[in-house]
């Protein structure tokens, strides 16, 4: 089944999300996040790799934060806060609907959400960061340069050029960063977490993915040599390392969990 639904929040707002199931019932949800100027369906790929998920009794939920997609909202205004209660909205969904174990994917700063998000929710079994980054200041500094950062800093509106184009990005974003302490977060997380991380990331240092899998207490680190940021040339491989991950740390032989 693939359906596209949309989650309404307090102030009206609504996420745009699919759920795509397989024939079978699931025994785990896996909601996925996406990265900064990302979307749900991550430039075609999200399809072909949640069936392969479905194969494994795995249903798939993927949305765009607010301000993303087809989601309500105004990107400039994006902040990880915001994401984080987007992600929040969508667990309430999730396990209004489905009743089931919850597997968190975050890609780039939808992992750091992942992070900010995974230690306060019960339902949540076990995380997966795709190229992501915990030292937040660190990678908007790169990814934007130290000037556009600082004008952020100063309280200044910005526009920001890339590969979809010119738009704007508010203060707000590089302000909330110290509202959140991502490390601890990652300390008290007691379930199985992957980190995969390109070894030629061009926009997130690959020590973040050995910080993540070095601070959880059930940590598993992949790095990808060759890759870059989107693993452009090694998106099958990303998606086997995690497929057996799964199927090591999270299935057991009959399709349960453990």
């Amino acid at each position: 089944m693939q359906d596209k639904v949309f989650i309404t929040d307090q102030s009206g707002d609504k996420l745009a999300a699919w759920i795509l199931l397989g024939k079978s019932e699931p025994v785990y949800i896996m909601a996925i996040c996406h990265g900064f100027r990302g979307a749900k369906e991550n430039s075609g790929k999200l399809i072909p790799f949640a069936r392969r998920l479905n194969s494994l009794g795995i249903g798939v939920v993927a949305f765009d934060c607010r301000g993303s997609g087809e989601s309500d909202g105004d990107f400039a205004r994006v902040t990880l806060s915001r994401q984080v209660a987007d992600l929040k909205l969508v667990l309430a969904y999730v396990r209004e609907r489905f009743r089931l174990p919850v597997l968190l994917l975050g890609r780039s700063f939808g992992g750091s959400t992942v992070a900010a998000v995974a230690p306060y929710d019960a339902i949540v079994a076990g995380c997966i960061f795709w190229s992501a980054p915990v030292d937040l200041a660190g990678t908007f500094k790169h990814m934007l340069g130290d000037d556009a950062y600082y004008r952020l800093l100063k309280g200044e509106t910005i526009n920001i050029i890339d590969q979809n184009g010119e738009f704007p990005l508010q203060p707000d974003i590089v302000r909330d960063f110290e509202r959140h302490d991502l490390l601890s977060c990652l300390k008290t997380l007691d379930m199985p977490v992957l980190a995969i991380h390109g070894g030629q990331d061009e926009v997130v240092n690959p020590d973040n993915a050995r910080t993540i899998a070095g601070t959880v207490k059930h940590g598993t680190l992949e790095l990808v040599a060759e890759a870059d940021h989107r693993f452009t040339e090694f998106t099958r491989e990303r998606e086997n390392l995690t497929l057996a991950w799964i199927k090591a740390q999270i299935l057991d032989y009959s399709g349960g969990s453990t």
